[in-house]
């Protein structure tokens, strides 16, 4: 304790600094109130409008809800030019959210104060929860989501281990769609851009009776892909290695691109008066994008050269002459196999081009089906049943090496299924006690099929892969309001988690490995039926105060513990390596404040936080145990620290004027190492800590003298440099950018319809969002490459 007191003092000058020199937002002050909110939730005239959230199974006023919480409208993702879920971080402090690399196919990398999940496989629980409408999406693939009809976005910091459905370790981000509601009216709206971009949005609200309505919307986007994949043999036809295609520009495809069409349907019956309410929420979508533009960084593996038939120990070897320009966007990969190569084993072998050719997308075919019953038992007593339905299925590529060459091609279809029930059981005590009890459930079945090949490893094989995965819960959450001011928050919440890991490993033929030395797949031999489970049950605790110093000021302080669920390796390379993993623990002591200050001129809410980990997952890559000394084997292995703060505000000095900005601050220490076999040390920090988050944005709505409004809207962020692997080298140093994105809208007098012109990546950045480095076994590091500056114009006409 006495090295957190030290850090403290450390910040608190710099914490006052920049509460003196910030002026933004819980994010989002003028989040539309939901049409379930009570009525006190009225817009403030000259201020920071109410925010409602139900972070705590009831509706409150964010600023009387003691969890930090960044809460956004829909207006508000608008004016910042955000549509997806990979944007959300941008403003949120302490937030990173982005497309996971093309090894994790159609997935998001999502971390808060430094904890989540990098890794996609059903194997792995995500450290960060995502939730539609309270339903809780169990996996990071698919989940890259369109911001598509939303009432708001709440982004909550902290573990939800007795709050949130399933247990979300690091924090939340929640989806609330906009409900349909008694009038009637919707909008269209049309996007063009760069890389011709077009997109189409509309929504329609339709009373069908006094009691009955229903809500359609929809959204189709496609973008042309940013990232050109190149002909190396067309743009050096002296290099030796022929042209695979007679195109005249020497373009084989793109990566980048985007194709998404989504549909979504609400039916509410609400009959005014009745203490039942029914919502039915039907949704598809379909994402054919290709695969995340994907860019080589450093190539040397002499073992992996170009095919020459009849000599496998001839061919150009893979090398630095397969980079692209420096910031480019700009690629050699290919997609294809073929070439000749030296095994780990010393021996020589040969792959003809032509076997195994994979495409450059990565798609996702997902629907849902959610019903969710409020029933008012009495004026005291609440009840609430949450029922969803998820699917999602869909192929991603990975061409390791962004080469003409080979060194690892893998096609894998995805599918998921899951189903969740969550019921909750409220009630107030004379305005004494709030007090929710419930239990929660979820079930999944996970599969993973298509074709690995690796050649050094003399790796050719089809994987059909089971993974099924149980919970249940019960919890309890609990205030007790002792005064008007001053409360008390108890909660409890039991989980108990069973999974199961069947593996399938054949030979291209559908045979089994025969196990012969140096033949395809021997160190397979004896994985395939083979079936591995976990089982764990764990406690979660919730404590805290918050204490109402007056209408401007509301301080809390709470002990919380979260986890992410163990589990079985899903990447073995020999039978032995059928391990399992127990839960990553979180605990966390935090203290804030929410304030709204100079008559709701400014608004500014901050968080100081302490997070101890325990039993980390990290990943060894050593398995001296093991008949194969290499691995890549999830395991607990450390313990660690986390010293953070954060704030965020809003200014309004004047009508139509607005700033708003965040800071975030993380500190990152590991206490113990339990397993060298990771090859971490204390001196590394975890994936995705940046010790310093920044963001702001300003915007002007101009009164045009009844000609309508004129708003222009400026917004920056930026974050400090974070290492994307567990085991830190600067090859998987990512130096983040500083991003400007603008916007300018023109909004007709009686607001029915509105002209917007914007720029994302204002001052056109060349920058990456990840990086898969590999140098130890493969020799390459890839790098995730993001968008470049795109402008778009943008049409909304409503009735």
């Amino acid at each position: 304790m006495s090295d957190w007191k030290r850090i403290f003092r450390g910040h608190v000058a710099g914490w006052a600094l920049a509460s003196a020199m910030i002026a933004a937002p819980a994010l989002a002050q003028d989040a539309t109130v939901p049409a379930d909110a009570p009525a006190q939730a009225a817009d403030q005239a000259g201020g920071a409008a109410d925010i409602i959230v139900t972070a705590q199974f009831r509706a409150q006023n964010l600023q009387d809800t003691p969890i930090a919480i960044t809460a956004v409208s829909a207006d508000t993702l608008a004016a910042r030019s955000q549509t997806s879920v990979t944007d959300l971080g941008q403003f949120a402090p302490n937030v990173a959210l982005a497309p996971a690399t093309s090894i994790q196919g159609n997935a998001v990398a999502a971390f808060i104060r430094g904890v989540g999940q990098l890794d996609a496989s059903f194997a792995l629980e995500p450290g960060v929860g995502i939730y539609i409408d309270d339903i809780y999406y169990g996996t990071t693939f698919g989940a890259v989501m369109d911001l598509t009809d939303l009432e708001r976005v709440e982004v909550l910091r902290g573990p939800q281990g007795t709050l949130a459905g399933k247990n979300s370790v690091g924090g939340a981000v929640k989806l609330f769609s906009k409900k349909p509601d008694s009038t009637p009216g919707g909008f269209v709206e049309a996007t063009y851009g760069r890389f011709d971009r077009l997109e189409l949005r509309g929504s329609a609200n339709v009373p069908l009776t006094d009691d009955l309505f229903l809500r359609v919307s929809g959204v189709s986007k496609n973008v042309d892909g940013y990232m050109k994949l190149l002909d190396y043999g067309c743009v050096n036809p002296a290099s030796g290695i022929p042209p695979s295609s007679g195109n005249k520009n020497c373009q084989i495809g793109t990566e980048g691109g985007i194709d998404v069409m989504a549909l979504r349907a609400a039916l509410r019956y609400a009959p005014a008066g009745s203490p039942l309410e029914i919502n039915i929420v039907a949704d598809v979508s379909k994402d054919k994008s290709e695969t995340v533009a994907t860019k080589l960084l450093y190539a040397d593996n002499p073992s992996v050269r170009s095919y020459v038939a009849g000599d496998p120990t001839a061919g150009i070897p893979f090398d630095s002459r397969f980079l692209t320009g420096d910031k480019s966007y700009t690629s050699y990969a290919t997609y294809a196999t073929g070439g000749n190569y030296t095994t780990v084993f010393g021996i020589p072998t040969q792959i003809a081009p032509g076997g195994f050719t994979a495409s450059p997308t990565s798609t996702v075919k997902a629907w849902g089906l959610s019903g969710t019953i409020d029933y008012d038992l009495s004026d005291s007593l609440k009840l609430k049943s949450i029922t969803g339905y998820r699917s999602a299925d869909g192929t991603s590529a990975i061409d390791v090496d962004g080469s003409p060459l080979a060194i690892l091609l893998q096609e894998f279809t995805y599918g998921h299924e899951q189903f969740t029930q969550e019921l909750r059981l409220s009630a107030n005590f004379n305005d004494k006690v709030d007090l929710t009890v419930g239990g929660f459930y979820y079930k999944a079945t996970d599969t993973i099929q298509g074709r690995s090949q690796i050649p050094t490893l003399l790796f050719d094989f089809l994987a059909d892969d089971v993974v099924k995965n149980r919970s249940a819960s019960v919890f309890a959450h609990g205030e007790f309001h002792v005064t008007d001011a001053f409360n008390i928050i108890g909660g409890l919440r039991y989980t108990d988690d069973k999974k199961s890991y069947r593996y399938s490993r054949r030979n291209v033929d559908g045979t089994l490995p025969s196990g012969a030395f140096f033949t395809p797949n021997f160190l397979l031999v004896g994985l395939d039926g083979l079936t591995g489970t976990f089982k764990g049950n764990r406690v979660d605790y919730r404590i805290g105060v918050n204490y109402r110093w007056s209408d401007e000021l509301m301080t809390y302080a709470q002990l919380s513990t979260g986890f992410k669920g163990g589990g079985i390796n899903p990447r073995p390379s020999a039978p032995d390596q059928v391990q399992t993993f127990g839960p990553e623990k979180l605990t966390t002591y935090e203290a804030g404040f929410k304030a709204d200050l100079l008559g709701r001129m400014l608004r500014l809410n901050g968080a100081v936080f302490l997070n101890k980990y325990n039993d980390m997952q990290l990943v060894r890559y050593q398995c001296p145990e093991s008949v194969v000394l290499s691995c890549s084997v999830p395991s607990n292995a450390g313990d660690a620290e986390v010293f953070g703060w954060e704030l965020e505000a809003q200014l309004r000095p004047a009508d139509g004027l607005s700033f708003d900005a965040s800071v975030g601050y993380l500190d990152f220490d590991y206490k113990k190492i339990t397993n060298p076999a990771t090859l971490v040390t204390k001196d590394m920090i975890a994936p995705f800590i940046s010790k310093w988050q920044l963001s702001a944005g300003v915007q002007y709505e101009a009164d045009l003298g009844g000609n309508g409004t004129l708003t222009p809207r400026i917004d920056w962020s930026w974050r400090s440099n974070f290492y994307y692997n567990s085991v830190n080298n600067p090859y998987n140093l990512i130096d983040a950018p500083s991003l400007v994105n603008a916007r300018l809208t023109y909004q007709a007098a009686d607001k029915d319809w509105s002209l917007s012109v914007g720029v994302t990546n204002v001052f056109d950045k060349f920058y990456y969002n990840g990086v898969a480095e590999n140098v130890g076994t493969f020799g390459v590091v890839t790098g995730t490459v993001g968008r470049p500056r795109e402008w778009t114009a943008t049409v909304k006409k409503s009735f």
